[in-house]
This record gives C-alpha cells, structure tokens and sequence, in this order.
C-alpha cells in the first residue's frame, strides 16, 4: 500500500505535520509513503486538487479550511458532521471516486484537554467557572474549540476577541449546538473550567485573570487544578500557557492538539487506500496507538536532537 499526503496552507515552512505522518508510516511498514508540503493560498484550491488526482489526501491549515468545506459542497463530495458544523475542514481523504472531507481538528482539541480535565468542568461542580470556558478569538479554530468545548460538556463559552464582529459566526454556531455564548473584549478571563487560545503565538496578548483562578496548585500531581488551558499554537514558550499555570490551570502545549488531530488523519488516510489492497495492518485502537506512538517519539526525538 502506498500512500501520497501533502500539508497545504500559506505560510507553510513551520508545519511539523511532513515528521508526524511520515513517522507514522514509517512505523505502519508503509515505506514508499509519501508526504510533502505545498504553499497554497485558498484561490489556488481548487485547480490545485484537480491537477493532482493521484494523491490519497491532504492535510489544510489556513488559509484553506473554509475553502475546502465551500468546494466540497459544490462538487457533492461527502462532509463529516463536524466540517459542516464548523464550516471549516482539514482534512481530504481520497477513495476511488470518493472524497471525503473532515474537520480533525475538534477531535484534536478533545483529545489534548480530556485526560487533564478534572470534575471542575462538570455542571455538578459548586467551583467557580464549572461547566464554562473561555476561548481567545473567533476565527475558524475557535470554532472547531466550541465544538470540542461541547463535546467536553462545557454548556457556556465566552468568546475574548478585538472586533466583536468577527465573533457572529461562532455565536451563531454556540446557538445551533446549545451552547450559552457571550462575547467580551480581549482583556481579561474570567472564571472558567477550559480555557483555550486560539491565536497565534505573536498575537496573544497579556491578559488579566479572574481572582477565582488560584495560584500555587501542585502541577507535577495534577491535584486540585482548578481547569486546562490549551494554546493551539505550538510555539516552543508560551507566555499564555505561563499565566495559565501561574493561576493553577493545567497548561496544555498545542503540540498535543496537533498530534491528535494529525493521527485521525493518519487515520482517514490508511482506511482510504486500504480499500484497494490486502496488506494486513492493525486497525482500531490498536492502529490509534501505532500512530499515536509514532507521532509523539518523532517529537522527542526531534526536540532532544535540537537540545543537544
């Protein structure tokens, strides 16, 4: 079986998806995999997948991923849920006459938040800022953070943005799925069980924080964290992620969203050309861990070489 990926998206020089998925098929046995990367702005889409019909699928960062979901209904190619709640996808997966396009994203931040997010997240909780978060900006990952943040069994969000304008389409979307929505100025974080940047690293501002986030938690057990932040960025400091554990979050490198969304690709893409042969590979979970293994060691491995 081979396949042939690409990452997409303008710029594109930083992106650590060509070392995640090649690592992972490496470790499937997948030898004569390819995977590249193309510097592509969202007018050239379009022309760019017709003229390469040959590939498995793709991997969209920006500025692409509301393209693609508007291409994909044009041409009646089948959208996931998530890709249609959020009008943003990352994904193309290729199957014969079959395209499939998802949005990973939100699996990603689920992924990434889920095994540190502790009983203050639940409506049950009496803690200040249960069952709410807060998610910096209004773009289309913000979205995909409002879809995750549902998914959490968070039943409130509050959007900190520059232009409340911007903020309509996620207000919009908090109303279609459920969820209460406010929008507030990008100063200052009130109390929350999640909260979640989704600007880039330059762009994030120091913020002030709620009294209700408690400095001096015990970060290296977890006990009595009061709630996670992740920084979808995944810029090696993060003076976001630093305030964060300042206030007793447990912080939550974008690294881990980008390996788990970047592994139900991975996913997506193997199911896609299995279907045209009979190598044996291990699917399910076990497929999820082989991945998943891979894609963090490539990491290590990687951040231990530029150490050293």
């Amino acid at each position: 079986m081979r396949i042939l990926a690409a990452v997409l998206g303008r710029p594109i020089d930083h992106s650590k998806s060509p070392l995640l998925h090649r690592a992972a098929f490496a470790a499937l046995g997948l030898t004569t995999s390819e995977y590249g990367r193309v510097d592509l702005g969202a007018d050239e889409l379009e022309d760019f997948l017709d003229s390469h019909p040959d590939e498995t699928g793709f991997s969209l960062t920006m500025p692409l991923k509301d393209r693609l979901v508007e291409l994909a209904a044009e041409r009646g190619w089948s959208i996931d849920d998530t890709a249609a709640l959020t009008g943003a996808g990352n994904t193309v997966a290729r199957s014969g006459e079959q395209v499939q396009v998802a949005n990973t994203d939100v699996r990603g931040i689920v992924r990434a938040i889920a095994p540190h997010l502790g009983p203050a997240a639940g409506e049950e909780s009496r803690s200040a800022g249960a069952g709410r978060a807060t998610i910096l900006g209004a773009g289309a990952t913000a979205a995909s953070a409002l879809v995750a943040c549902r998914d959490l069994g968070i039943t409130a969000v509050e959007f900190l943005v520059r232009s409340p304008d911007r903020a309509r389409r996620v207000v919009e979307l908090s109303e279609r799925i459920g969820l209460t929505a406010t929008v507030a100025p990008l100063e200052r974080i009130g109390p929350s069980a999640v909260v979640i940047s989704t600007l880039p690293a330059e762009a994030a501002p120091d913020l002030e924080w709620d009294v209700s986030f408690t400095a001096g938690r015990d970060h290296s057990s977890g006990e009595n964290l009061s709630g996670v932040a992740l920084d979808v960025a995944y810029a090696d400091a993060s003076s976001f992620l630093a305030a964060a554990a300042a206030h007793g979050l447990r912080p939550v490198d974008g690294t881990a969203m980008l390996v788990e969304q970047a592994v139900a690709q991975s996913e997506m893409f193997v199911a896609a050309a299995a279907t045209s042969t009979s190598l044996a590979l291990p699917t399910g979970q076990e497929l999820r861990d082989r991945i998943s293994e891979a894609m963090y060691s490539a990491l290590r491995d990687t951040a231990a070489a530029v150490r050293d």
